[in-house]
């Protein structure tokens, strides 16, 4: 293992485990799903008060974790997709696409991420 992943996996599992508190519902464009996350920067404030492990987010929101003044706060785990693949109703088009399909991981780096996430979708034709 590279130095810089082990870095950033001490991030995440500092203690042998990790606690990932995922607020990225705002993907699947879901209005459902944005219950309680209304107001986002007090839910962030919330999240980090509470100090897991890592907070996983979208890329508009990563900078809520990050900005924080904080030395120990939680690391960004960040999404790098997005898709409709979770709405109540199904679309008669299914879709997922990356934020940057050319360079899909250069916003975590630039956000100084700990991991990414990304969904892998087998959707029918």
């Amino acid at each position: 293992m590279q130095l810089s992943s082990k870095v950033r996996m001490n991030r995440l599992f500092n203690n042998g485990k990790c606690l990932d508190v995922a607020i990225d519902h705002g993907i699947a464009n879901e209005p459902d799903f944005l219950i309680g996350l209304e107001d986002i920067e007090q839910v962030m404030g919330n999240l980090i008060a509470a100090r897991p492990d890592a907070i996983q987010v979208n890329y508009g929101q990563a900078d809520l974790l990050q900005r924080a003044p904080q030395r120990e706060k939680p690391a960004l785990v960040l999404r790098t997709d997005v898709g409709n693949a979770y709405n109540a109703a199904r679309h008669r088009e299914m879709w997922a696409v990356l934020h940057n399909p050319e360079a899909p991981i250069l916003a975590a780096l630039q956000m100084d991420a700990a991991a990414v996430v990304v969904n892998l979708y087998m959707i029918p034709d």
